[in-house]
């Protein structure tokens, strides 16, 4: 299973799959050096090492449920790592949004950098408009709390294949129509009055871009800027995740490497249970379970253990 890849699905045992997590992380490994199996090149963390294992299961199963197979192996995983719940602050979110517009965060004095005539610092109009689509996708993903892939797949007009903007009712339809449902759910959603100027906004931005693309032959005719978050150089969604651009504005946030784009969510979560909004809705709008907010997020609720804190209190 390591090394050469010989190894038949009745052989898939629990031993088997812990060399195979030991040989993915370079993990010193008995077996493994018996066999002759060297650790992999470029070796991965055991939560990497988990996915690919989760992966194996899935296949063996849809085979399974296809073709019937005499005895289903099964397949030990390493522990899951709890997960990371950064947020971030007021403070940080503003410092996001401003390094994503080009403005630069000074760390030892805990404000914007300025220049030696006063003026703040700024970066270069051409890293600014490269960091367009991730201004959108901050904003969008700090009030709609939504995933990475959703927000950049999502799209200004009615469709049945793809999230989309319904912004005469002020709704965030989280999946088309004819789109499968996952565990991932992705209701509809009221969208936050906070992001609903942006939102006006970008789209008559995109509509006067759509005209001027169709101009330069970059759009057919009749052709519109269909996706939120999209290439400013042709009106084209997003080839692969929002990378470079994200790494850029978090060195000029001053903020670390512990912030990540699913972080957005986190934060949306968790200033939800700040404001003491009801956890039923809350769950609602944000597509997940109250056991799942109450687990994660309900500490940050301003009732959280209130009663049992109090309990202690009074006389009987």
């Amino acid at each position: 299973m390591a090394g050469n890849g010989d190894k038949t699905v009745g052989e898939l045992k629990a031993q088997l799959c812990r060399d195979f997590v030991d040989w993915s992380t370079g993990s010193p490994n008995d077996n493994n050096r018996k066999a002759g199996f060297k650790p992999r090149n470029g070796t991965v963390s055991d939560q990497t090492a988990r996915r690919r294992l989760e992966d194996l299961r899935a296949a063996i199963n849809a085979y399974h449920a296809e073709h019937t197979l005499n005895v289903v192996p099964k397949i030990t995983l390493p522990p899951k790592a709890e997960g990371r719940h950064r947020w971030l602050t007021r403070n940080e979110a503003a410092r996001l949004l401003g390094a994503a517009i080009g403005y630069v965060w000074d760390n030892e004095r805990e404000t914007w950098k300025r220049r030696e005539d006063g003026k703040l610092v700024r970066r270069e109009r051409w890293i600014i408009r490269r960091r367009y689509p991730a201004t959108r996708f901050t904003l969008v993903g700090i009030y709609s709390a939504r995933r990475e892939e959703t927000i950049r797949r999502t799209q200004w007009l009615p469709t049945t294949t793809h999230p989309w903007m319904n912004l005469d009712a002020m709704v965030y339809q989280g999946k088309g129509a004819l789109e499968r449902s996952t565990k991932k759910r992705r209701p509809p959603a009221k969208i936050a009055s906070r992001l609903r100027p942006h939102l006006v906004r970008w789209r008559k931005i995109d509509q006067t871009r759509s005209s001027e693309l169709r101009a330069a032959g970059l759009l057919k005719d009749g052709e519109q800027i269909r996706f939120v978050v999209n290439r400013m150089h042709d009106g084209q969604p997003l080839a692969g995740k929002i990378r470079s651009a994200w790494e850029g504005i978090l060195e000029d946030a001053g903020l670390g490497d512990d912030v990540v784009r699913h972080s957005l969510r986190h934060t949306a979560a968790t200033w939800l249970m700040q404001a003491g909004v009801d956890m039923w809705e809350a769950a609602g709008w944000l597509g997940m379970t109250v056991e799942q907010l109450e687990a994660n997020y309900g500490h940050h609720h301003p009732d959280f253990q209130e009663e049992a804190a109090e309990a202690f209190g009074g006389r009987r």
